[in-house]
């Protein structure tokens, strides 16, 4: 039985209530013990006949309950060790109360759930043998023809749809990346204009990585970079490979 209480400050079943005031969710002080043993008392009556099980439920929920705003609104004195290991073992008991309510409901609403619908049979799949003989024959008046060509049809290799993939989000490549693959380039071809080198560029941002790799390169001294007039064509030349000593030295300032 799961008692409902009804106050200013909370509607709903009493072991919610006691949880959510041992967690201070809702002010222990505002709620009207005495008017909750009443209504207790009214349904008892109104049942005509003593739960045990329910009584002995709400006893201690009200205990507990009373116990709590005795606490709250009393004066309390610093407790010893030996008490406060009581009190923390109440406060165990209490959480497990509060749990075995809360299940205790579960199961009375899973078994009501299973009296009410003990009566009723589910049917088991497919149709029974008796009524076989009156189902439709759903290939008379087919021919082997007729169903040669719907195999055909059925069996023959589709043609798929190109996919779409001009959402999905083009790779990076780093800089680190660019400057190897415009190395391998410039090596092959020696001379090329930086538009080029560009051309296969899908996005500003690849262009703006290309430039950044190409000022790496001209920084360790890989390449000569020329143009002729302010804002013309820029023209990036392979140089010869650089010696040990300088490669280890331009490697501690690599771009990464």
């Amino acid at each position: 039985m799961s008692f409902p209480v009804h106050q200013d400050v909370f509607e709903g079943p009493l072991d919610l209530l006691l949880q959510l005031v041992s967690k201070e969710r809702v002010d222990v002080a505002e709620v009207n013990i005495a008017t909750i043993t009443d209504d207790f008392l009214r349904a008892i009556e109104a049942l005509g006949s003593l739960d045990l099980d329910a009584a002995s439920s709400f006893l201690v929920l009200a205990a507990t309950l009373l116990e709590l705003k005795s606490l709250k609104l009393l004066p309390r004195e610093e407790a010893d060790p030996e008490t406060a290991a009581l009190l923390e073992e109440r406060d165990r008991l209490l959480q497990r109360l509060v749990e075995y309510a809360t299940f205790k409901g579960a199961a009375d609403a899973l078994s009501w759930a299973l009296e009410a619908n003990e009566g009723y049979f589910t049917r088991t799949g497919g149709v029974p043998d008796e009524l076989r003989p009156a189902l439709p024959d759903l290939l008379e008046g087919v021919t082997l023809e007729q169903f040669w060509k719907v195999a055909v049809k059925v069996f023959a290799p589709r043609v798929t749809a190109p996919l779409d993939t001009s959402f999905i989000a083009p790779m990076r490549v780093s800089v680190a990346e660019m400057v190897e693959l415009l190395a391998e380039e410039l090596r092959r071809r020696r001379a090329v204009s930086f538009r080029d080198l560009c051309g296969e560029s899908a996005s500003r941002a690849d262009v703006v990585v290309r430039f950044l790799a190409l000022l790496e390169l001209f920084r360790q001294q890989s390449v000569e970079v020329e143009q002729p007039t302010p804002f013309d064509g820029i023209t990036v030349r392979w140089r010869q490979p650089q010696t040990g000593a300088e490669q280890r030295s331009d490697d501690r300032g690599e771009l990464r």
